[in-house]
């Protein structure tokens, strides 16, 4: 049985590919800072702190998966394009990949970012569009990316880097665009936008996680976006979710600035993604759809005292 060593299992992205894993018959070693009482047959959760790099390597050493998919990095909304940390993470990331290969590890699939690349360019493509990241996230993420190619240049283990897009979906993040909006109308509150003009590639995070998965299991390596492909203006995001709840107020367009340099388009080109046989299944409407009914299910639940 292939072997599969998760980071960030309990993050957005890692809660929707962990079941998806278990279903194409992996073991899952799952990865998180805080221990978890939530082992089933196919998946068992480990403690660690991957900036502790040497506990890092004796877990590694100790299990020896075949396969990496590390989706670990500081993503808190609102925070990580500048934070400091970002340095802590490549740094962590690269002693993860070292570890892995000196256990023998045959593939790592790497969360990267559409940050990545030059978003003046707005059609990004892997062979194509240059990296010129803005923030220090898409520098960390980049640098990263570069400086793992040569460290596993030698070794016989294969890497994936998979720069992905907007994700979007249950378990978001309550301050991005589609749960704001939706505690906004909800709450009959004021819903207060940029201009909206600006098209974005928005992919649903159970997608996202399928092509996670599917990249463990081919062979090719190199660059990969994780995108739709279809661009999608952000006012059209907001007024479908009013259509959806029923919310028969005005969004507020232009109540928020955005930045001078704002890409007006900012889509992935998944041409090398759909090559390998992978291609999205869950269209934007269906998908706020699903969200919005999940959004709704978590609201109803009663809290922990």
């Amino acid at each position: 049985m292939t072997h599969v060593l998760v980071t960030g299992a309990n993050g957005f992205i890692g809660r929707a590919v962990l079941p998806r894993l278990a279903a194409r018959g992996w073991q899952v070693s799952a990865l998180s800072r805080q221990a978890h009482n939530t082992d089933t047959p196919a998946t068992h959760w480990h403690a660690v702190d991957l900036f502790d790099t040497d506990a890092t390597a004796r877990l590694l050493g100790h299990l020896r998966p075949t396969h990496l998919l590390h989706l670990a990095w500081n993503t808190e909304h609102g925070r990580f394009w500048q934070a400091p940390d970002n340095l802590h993470w490549m740094r962590a990331s690269l002693s993860l990949l070292q570890a892995f290969a000196q256990a023998g590890g045959k593939r790592a699939v790497v969360a990267g970012t559409c940050a990545e690349y030059d978003w003046q360019h707005g059609f990004c493509h892997e062979d194509i569009t240059p990296c010129v990241p803005r923030s220090l996230y898409g520098e960390a993420k980049l640098a990263t990316h570069r400086l793992a190619r040569h460290l596993l240049a030698d070794t016989d283990t294969q890497l994936a880097w998979a720069r992905v897009f907007f994700p979007y979906g249950p378990g978001e993040a309550a301050g991005r665009l589609i749960p704001s909006v939706m505690q906004a109308m909800d709450t009959g509150g004021p819903v207060r936008c940029s201009h909206g003009r600006q098209y974005r590639d928005f992919l649903h995070v159970d997608d996202v996680a399928a092509a996670f998965a599917h990249l463990l299991d081919v062979t090719d390596d190199g660059v990969f976006n994780i995108a739709s492909g279809t661009p999608v203006q952000l006012r059209q995001i907001v007024l479908t979710l009013a259509r959806l709840i029923h919310w028969t107020g005005t969004p507020d367009f232009g109540a928020i600035a955005v930045p001078a340099d704002d890409p007006p388009l900012l889509v992935g080109d998944i041409t090398r993604l759909r090559a390998t046989g992978w291609q999205p299944a869950i269209g934007l409407d269906d998908g706020l759809v699903h969200t919005l009914a999940d959004w709704r299910q978590q609201r109803q639940q009663p809290r922990s005292p």
